[in-house]
C-alpha cells in the first residue's frame, strides 16, 4: 500500500475518474458560460460577439442592481441569522443534557426537506387570508399586526430570510457540534478542576478550537445565500415589484423567459466572482493558526 501511495502514476490513475467527472460537469460549463457571456445570443441562431457589453449593460440595469443589493442583504441576514444561532444551539446541545440527540434530529430535519416543499408550506403560513401566522396573531390579540406578508415590499425579503433560517440553522448547528466533539474532553475536565464556568470554557476552549470549522461554515452560508433560487421562485417569484429579486431568479428570467442567454450568462459569471470573493473574505476574517491537541 505504501508503494502505491508513493507512486505518482498510481495516484493519478485513482484521481483521474473523479477529475474527469468534475471537469465535465463543473469546469467545462463554467468556461462555456464565460464564453457565452461575451455574445448576444438565444442559442438557437448564430450569436453576435459583443465583448463586455453584457456586463456594462448589467450595471445600468436597475433590476439587476436591485437583485445584487438583495443578494448582499441576504448574505448579511443569513450570516447574522445562521452562524450565531447555530453556535448557541450547538453549544447548548453539546452539553450532556437530556434529549440532546432528539433535539439535534428535530433541528436538522428541515434541512433535508425539498426547498420547493418548504417554500409552498411557508407560502401557506404567510397567506394573508387563511395563513397560520395571521390566524395566530388574531388568537393572541395582535390582530392589528396582520398583513399580506409576502406582498409587502418592505418585509417580504425578511420573511424569506426567516424561512431560510428555519430550514438551515439545524444543518449548521450539526456541523459545529461535530467540530466540538473532536475537542479532547481532557481540556474541559482540566478547566472544570480549575473552576472555569461554562462561559469561560466556551470562550477559552470551544470557540478557538472550532474557529477553522466556523470559517468553512461561513463559506457555506455565504455561497448558499448567493445561490438561493427555489424558495424565492416558489414563494414570491422575485416580487412584489422585484423586492425579493435575487441574481439567480433574474438570471433564470433573462435566460429562459426572454431568451437572452448571453445576458443571463453574464449574471452567472458575476455570481461566480462574488462566490470566489466571499471565500477569500471569509478566509481573511476567520484566519487562525493550526490547532494541535
Amino acid at each position: 500500500m505504501d508503494k502505491i501511495l508513493g507512486n505518482k502514476k498510481s495516484i493519478a490513475v485513482f484521481v483521474l475518474p473523479a477529475f474527469l467527472i468534475y471537469g465535465v460537469f463543473s469546469l467545462i460549463p463554467i468556461f462555456y458560460n464565460i464564453y457565452i457571456s461575451l455574445f448576444q445570443t438565444d442559442l438557437m441562431s448564430p450569436g453576435k460577439f459583443v465583448g463586455l457589453k453584457n456586463y456594462l449593460n448589467l450595471f445600468k440595469d436597475s433590476t439587476f442592481l436591485t437583485a445584487l443589493r438583495n443578494n448582499i442583504f441576504m448574505v448579511i441576514g443569513s450570516l447574522i441569522a445562521h452562524l450565531p444561532l447555530a453556535l448557541i444551539f450547538g453549544n447548548i446541545l453539546f452539553q450532556k443534557i437530556k434529549g440532546s440527540h432528539f433535539f439535534q434530529t428535530v433541528f436538522f430535519l428541515p434541512s433535508v426537506i425539498c426547498g420547493v416543499a418548504v417554500g409552498l408550506m411557508w407560502s401557506f403560513i404567510y397567506n394573508s387570508e387563511f395563513g397560520l401566522l395571521n390566524k395566530l396573531l388574531e388568537v393572541l390579540g395582535f390582530g392589528n399586526a396582520q398583513q399580506a406578508w409576502l406582498s409587502n415590499p418592505r418585509i417580504a425579503l425578511f420573511c424569506i430570510i426567516i424561512v431560510v433560517m428555519w430550514q438551515f440553522v439545524g444543518y449548521h448547528m450539526i456541523i459545529q457540534i461535530a467540530a466540538m466533539k473532536n475537542i479532547p474532553s481532557s481540556l474541559y475536565e482540566a478547566a472544570e478542576i480549575d473552576g472555569a464556568s461554562r462561559w469561560i470554557q466556551f470562550r477559552s476552549i470551544t470557540f478557538p478550537l472550532i474557529k477553522n470549522i466556523l470559517k468553512v461554515d461561513a463559506v457555506l452560508i455565504i455561497t448558499g445565500s448567493l445561490k438561493y433560487y427555489d424558495l424565492v421562485a416558489v414563494m414570491t417569484g422575485g416580487g412584489p415589484n422585484h423586492a425579493t429579486e435575487l441574481m439567480s431568479t433574474y438570471m433564470f428570467y433573462q435566460g429562459f423567459r426572454t431568451l437572452k442567454y448571453g445576458y443571463s450568462a453574464a449574471i452567472g459569471v458575476i455570481l461566480l466572482v462574488l462566490c470566489i470573493c466571499a471565500v477569500a473574505v471569509s478566509n481573511l476574517i476567520f484566519k487562525s493558526d493550526p490547532v494541535e491537541f
